[in-house]
């Protein structure tokens, strides 16, 4: 009769619970975060939080007033690249 060696289900299952718990915990935590990135002289900022959902977007009034729609919208963009990537710093440092 064959004997198992050292395969107790009972922990690994207890073992996977606190790590999906732990996962579960770490999603709420940094669905908490945010992270900001500021463009162009800090004429136009972006926050966005640990899902990477942008939440603001801050654009100083004189960019508007000079009308350069194109200037604004890259701005934007890389102001949101720029959070996300902040966001992913914090991510990657927990």
């Amino acid at each position: 009769m064959a004997q198992q060696q050292g395969f107790d289900l009972n922990a690994i299952m207890k073992q996977a619970q606190m790590i999906q718990k732990s996962f579960e915990e770490n999603k709420a935590r940094l669905k908490q975060e945010t992270a900001t990135a500021q463009v162009g002289g800090g004429m136009v900022s972006a926050t966005v939080d640990g899902e990477k959902v942008v939440k603001e977007i801050k654009i100083a009034p004189e960019l508007v007033q000079e009308g350069d729609v194109n200037a604004i919208e890259d701005l934007v963009v890389s102001a949101v690249n720029a959070a996300n990537a902040e966001m992913d710093k914090k991510i990657n440092a927990n």
